[in-house]
């Protein structure tokens, strides 16, 4: 019993060793640049979480997107954008498959009506 548990644990290590090749796995997350709102991403399921942490007269928007390029890095090609509009006490969740080589930022601004402000960004990958 005890040689068939050995075997066990060593073929699932090998496993994780051979299997575990290309994962570029990054969680990240940012607070605008007054503290109101907050946007993170989870790499396993491809999710943009978005929250609203005052109660103003701003919404919350967070964006994933492909950073134009080093000089730019604040702005891109938007693939995920979603809204919390309210410090309700919920968060405003959004999922999209992304492939894992593409290179992500995370940004997330505060917003009223057209007006966008307070807006800070991260690299993720």
């Amino acid at each position: 019993m005890k040689y068939r548990l050995a075997g066990a644990l060593a073929l699932a290590a090998a496993g994780l060793l051979i299997g575990g090749g290309t994962s570029y796995a990054a969680d990240a997350g940012v607070y605008t640049g007054t503290g109101g709102g907050w946007a993170g991403w989870t790499e396993n399921g491809d999710t943009l979480t978005v929250c609203d942490l005052s109660s103003d007269s701003h919404g919350v928007r967070g964006y994933i997107y492909t950073p134009n390029s080093s000089s730019d890095p604040g702005n891109g090609t938007v693939l995920i954008k979603g809204n919390d509009p309210s410090n309700d006490g919920n968060c405003a969740t959004f999922a999209k498959n992304l492939s894992e080589t593409s290179h992500i930022s995370i940004k997330v601004c505060e917003y009223a009506g057209d007006v966008v402000t307070a807006c800070r960004y991260a690299a993720i990958r």
